[in-house]
């Protein structure tokens, strides 16, 4: 990743020739090989070490553009302030042909805004960009603003992560990417409703997956606009869908018509919810299966993932397996794999009858069980990637600082030492000084 520390170190270093010649006088790689090397030696347990890098674009000329160019694959300006200090160090190199190989590097571009244009200064300096992340704190973008980042927004951009915290601003933004597939927005704005009716045109977009948050209200509204363009090819194309509102309802989605749809994620599952029309759908997220109660039943047979996230403490647990027995037993039924994410504090080892209650369903039916501790995400580095999904469950970076393995597991699962008491010491101490059974009055 690029930050404003590297940019004057950087343009001194393409500067500056070395003497020290390659690294590997003795033995030559092929450059390929070294750009594989050094694209996997930048991490330390899924954490990118950016000073990493520096250091080895200072070890030789046949290492600089390479080290330079992971460098740049991940730019992050954190305001006005430092897109003008990146603008100014991107076009301050001595030699424009390196200048330009290093704008075409970056691929991930990370930026808080705000009203002002400096910001599609940036993106005309980045042509190749595929991932774009925003953060919008203001309330609204002045018409030249607006046209400003119409005019330099890359085609090539797939990949839009937005943190809004205004819905006129949100919506302004969304309608300026035709091209992309992703989408994530997460909404932190005020209790406000959206505006009735949304002024905004979607664009013809042809979205993958669809990641929508807002802890306030319910998200219908936006998941509709969002698949409601001038074509509503996003309702034929659309695979993934995570819903993270309070009182989102599934069945609502029978309404939208997305047919192909293979994975869903919503905070819980009620009796009343049909999700029949879903036939395509593999894996199913409830992320607050809390309240009021857990069921399984509207689960379409297909399903082949569940993800849960951590269950109530006062919840049955022998309902919930009997919910998931039912299920189980329907014909058609397709389940194959569990995934519970639930941290396990160390300091209380006692209270796992919840996932020892997964386990064993899992054990009983032939079923894979796997505990995310603590919950996926947790740990930097750690997230669902976007891309065209494949399998389910979908494969997952992890950290070595999770332990998953059957070992822990294992050890959360074993019953833990009843406490002594002070009565009981005493007793046990009785057994062995008269060589008889002891037998202790049981106090009222």
């Amino acid at each position: 990743m690029f930050t404003l520390t590297h940019s004057a170190e950087l343009v001194g270093i393409h500067g500056r020739s070395s003497n020290r010649g390659s690294a590997v006088n003795g033995n030559p790689l092929p450059v390929e090989i070294w750009v594989i090397v050094l694209r996997d030696a930048q991490y330390d347990d899924l954490l990118p070490r950016y000073k990493w890098l520096r250091r080895y674009a200072l070890v030789c000329r046949a290492w600089r553009p390479h080290a330079q160019q992971l460098l740049f694959a991940h730019v992050a300006l954190r305001g006005s302030v430092h897109c003008k200090l990146f603008t100014k160090a991107m076009l301050s190199f001595r030699d424009p042909e390196h200048s330009d190989w290093l704008r075409r590097s970056v691929k991930v571009l990370s930026m808080l805004m705000d009203h002002q244009e400096i910001y599609s200064d940036v993106l005309q300096l980045c042509p190749n960009l595929q991932e774009l992340h925003l953060c919008v704190y203001h309330t609204f973008f002045r018409p030249n603003v607006l046209a400003a980042l119409a005019s330099y927004i890359p085609s090539t951009i797939r990949i839009l992560r937005v943190r809004a915290y205004h819905y006129t601003a949100l919506f302004q933004l969304l309608s300026l990417f035709p091209h992309i597939e992703y989408l994530e927005v997460d909404y932190r704005g005020p209790n406000s409703p959206i505006p009735t009716p949304i002024p905004w045109t979607p664009p013809e977009w042809c979205l993958r997956q669809l990641w929508y948050s807002n802890r306030r209200q319910a998200g219908y509204r936006f998941i509709e606009w969002a698949l409601s363009g001038q074509a509503s090819s996003s309702r034929s194309t659309l695979e993934v869908l995570h819903a993270q509102c309070p009182t989102f309802s599934p069945s609502s989605l029978s309404t939208l018509g997305v047919t192909n749809l293979r994975s869903l994620s919503i905070p819980r599952l009620l009796a009343q919810d049909d999700l029949s029309m879903l036939s395509g759908l593999e894996e199913v997220w409830l992320t607050v299966p809390r309240h009021p109660s857990v069921t399984f039943l509207p689960l379409p047979t297909r399903v082949r993932h569940l993800v849960l996230y951590r269950l109530s403490e006062n919840a049955d647990y022998g309902d919930i397996f009997s919910e998931l027995t039912a299920h189980f037993e329907r014909p058609g039924c397709r389940l194959e794999a569990i995934t519970y994410h639930r941290e396990c504090k160390r300091e209380e080892p006692g209270h796992v009858e919840d996932i020892r209650m997964l386990h064993d369903f899992c054990a009983g039916h032939n079923v894979h069980f796997e505990l995310m501790d603590p919950p996926y995400g947790f740990y930097a580095g750690e997230r669902v990637p976007f891309k065209p999904v494949s399998e389910f469950p979908q494969p997952l970076l992890l950290s070595s600082r999770r332990v998953a393995t059957q070992a822990r597991l294992a050890s959360i699962l074993r019953p833990t030492p009843r406490k002594s008491t002070l009565t009981g010491r005493i007793t046990e101490t009785a057994k062995k000084a008269f060589g008889h059974p002891v037998q202790s009055r049981p106090t009222h």
